[in-house]
């Protein structure tokens, strides 16, 4: 098996293999890592919201301490990145290569929305946090349904918003020398040599 992601379904916890054809970008193609982490947080997401009605029917078993290991490792780690590479490279960036004002006004305001929407998941996380490491570790715990759908929600509005525009953005004001600082960037906060 290439890769395992496993998520809860009806009949228990889904590990099917990775397609050959979704091998993730690279840090030389940061704009295509970044938005391959936004479909890694919606499969997250997914196994988060099929958790709660798992846990009712068959309590925290080894499927659900499995899921809530496979969503804490992702959300403690890789989302933070996934922020982090927003909060200070990348809008840092865009605001500084954006020339036409009004352009720059708007992306401002966008930039503010989604920094907002970092702050809230990063508050709706911490109250799921605390009962997913129980059911990690195999404790009776339940999971809060209108949290979980709440921490969803946020993301299911701030995935589309950024990337309504970031990518064009992205596209029309970085040079190549910008793609490879961000990429680099992205590289050492994980603690992975850049490599072209």
């Amino acid at each position: 098996m290439l890769h395992c992601n496993p998520t809860v379904t009806e009949s228990g916890v889904d590990s099917a293999p990775m397609n050959l054809f979704d091998t993730p970008a690279g840090f030389d193609d940061p704009i295509g890592m970044w938005m391959g982490c936004h479909r890694r947080i919606e499969k997250q997401l997914d196994t988060l919201s099929k958790l709660p009605a798992h846990l009712a029917d068959k309590g925290v078993d080894a499927e659900a301490s499995t899921a809530a290991q496979a969503i804490l490792r992702y959300f403690e780690k890789s989302a933070g990145h996934h922020h982090e590479d927003e909060d200070r490279d990348l809008f840092p960036l865009l605001e500084k290569r954006i020339s036409d004002a009004g352009e720059l006004a708007r992306f401002r305001e966008l930039r503010q929305q989604l920094e907002a929407d970092h702050a809230r998941m990063a508050a709706c996380w911490a109250r799921l946090r605390k009962p997913l490491q129980g059911i990690a570790e195999g404790i009776p715990k339940s999971l809060d349904t209108s949290e979980v759908a709440a921490f969803r929600g946020i993301y299911e509005t701030h995935i589309p918003a950024e990337e309504g525009a970031i990518p064009d953005l992205a596209r029309r004001y970085f040079t190549a020398a910008d793609l490879e600082s961000l990429g680099r960037s992205m590289a050492t906060r994980r603690g992975v040599e850049f490599a072209i």
